[in-house]
Formats: structure tokens, C-alpha cells, sequence
């Protein structure tokens, strides 16, 4: 589905993305990981098309991407989310919702109601009336996911969805991916919850200053020594 081929992402002085190739496969949930300054949102930003790479490419379904900004790639079916969520604080949580339904090209009253459907599927139906800034973190970045989910994507990526929530709230994210990829969506998920990415994950990319250092099963890449030695610590137990 996704295929990202040899992409570097230079700044002045500095190398962010180093020759990173992967695949990401219909159907997988993908962990992303690494330590901070590694290059993760910068490949996110790549693969959704925010920023173009110095050099290499990005393949959506055989599609060469190159050419193409966000709104294309997410109307071929690239959904995002992203680490500081930022709804429209003064809009209802519906309406908040509505704005991503508005990028299929539905009429007003077709995109609340594919809101609506959303909101109800993330189970956030109660709370649609209610003013986007008024939410806890933990609805506001799910909030973030059914802006994301209204556009109609294949393959969405988060970035950092579990960040700053509690146990409870993180396995209700997870049950949630769960869910919509058991429905079909495909994942590609930045995490620095190495328990919580390792329960779900068919594959973790594990990154270091720009460059890919291994991938693989969880099982494995807990165990890895490299990944022990730049960012893991010690050995994580996968499940």
C-alpha cells in the first residue's frame, strides 16, 4: 500500500531523514519509533505530503506521490493526525468533524451526516454539541482521530495519539485501532508508549537520526541490542 523509497530530508545543516525505505502493507498496523529528534514527524510530514523530500519517493498504491500535495494525497486516501492536536477550540465537537467530511466533496448536510456516523463509531455521538476546547486531552485527540477518519482514509497515521493519557484512556485507543483496522484501515502510528505500540503493532520501524536502523515484530525488536542501546534502555516484554 505504502511503499517509501530511499527518502532524505536535508534542512539547512542538518539531516533529518537519512535514505528511509519501508513498506507499509493493507491491512498492518506499523509502529514508528525512536528517540526524539529521530526524524518521525518530519516522515510523517513527507509521506502526507506537507514537506517534499531532497531526494527519493513515495508510493501510495503503486501511485507516485511526487507530484502531489496534501489535499491530493488525502483524497486518494492518506489521513493524518498530529502531535499537538489543535481543533477549531470555538466549534463544536460535530462541527469540528464536519470540516474533514468536507474534503470528500459531500454537500453540507451529506458531511454531517458522515460526521455524525463518525462521531458515533469513535463514540463520541454525545458530546457533538459541545465546544471542541472544552474537552479533556483524552477526547480532544480523539476528536483529532474523527476529524481525521471523516476524510475517508485507507491509511491514517498517528502521531503520538497515547501521548499524556492515562492506562485507562490508552487502552481504549488501543481497542479503538483495533477496531477500525479489524474494519479494514490500515495504521501507520509514531509511539513513545513502547508497552502500549508493541501490543498492537505487526511491524515497528525503529529510527536514529534520520536513518532506519532495523524493523520487525515486536518480539524482536524489544530484544534488539541496538534498539536496547539508543532508545529502549533495557527489554521490553511484547504481548
Amino acid at each position: 500500500m505504502l511503499d517509501v523509497q530511499n527518502v532524505t530530508v536535508d534542512f539547512v545543516g542538518l539531516r533529518a531523514v537519512d535514505h528511509a525505505s519501508f513498506t507499509v502493507e493493507q491491512g498492518q498496523i506499523v509502529g514508528l519509533i525512536g528517540p526524539n529528534g529521530a526524524g518521525k514527524t518530519t516522515l510523517f510530514n513527507v509521506v502526507s505530503g506537507m514537506i517534499r523530500p531532497t531526494s527519493g519517493s513515495v508510493l501510495f498504491e503503486g501511485k507516485d506521490l511526487s507530484r502531489l500535495g496534501p489535499a491530493d494525497r488525502n483524497r486518494l486516501g492518506i489521513g493524518r493526525t498530529f502531535q499537538v492536536v489543535k481543533p477549531f477550540g470555538g466549534m463544536t465537537v460535530l462541527d469540528n468533524v464536519v470540516v474533514g467530511a468536507l474534503t470528500r466533496g459531500q454537500s453540507r448536510s451529506d458531511a454531517r451526516e458522515t460526521a455524525r456516523a463518525t462521531l458515533d463509531r469513535l463514540r463520541l455521538g454525545r458530546f457533538e454539541n459541545t465546544v471542541a476546547r472544552s474537552l479533556p486531552l483524552a477526547l480532544r485527540k480523539r476528536l483529532e482521530v474523527a476529524r481525521a477518519l471523516a476524510t475517508g482514509p485507507k491509511l491514517l497515521l498517528l502521531d503520538e495519539i497515547m501521548g499524556g493519557l492515562n492506562p485507562t484512556e490508552v487502552n481504549e485507543t488501543l481497542a479503538l485501532i483495533q477496531e477500525l483496522n479489524s474494519e479494514g484501515l490500515t495504521f501507520l502510528v509514531i509511539e513513545h508508549n513502547m508497552s502500549a505500540i508493541m501490543r498492537i503493532a505487526e511491524k515497528v520501524l525503529v529510527l536514529n537520526q534520520g536513518a532506519l536502523l532495523t524493523e520487525g515484530p515486536p518480539a524482536v525488536i524489544t530484544r534488539d541490542p541496538q534498539v536496547i542501546s539508543v532508545y529502549l534502555g533495557e527489554p521490553i516484554e511484547s504481548t
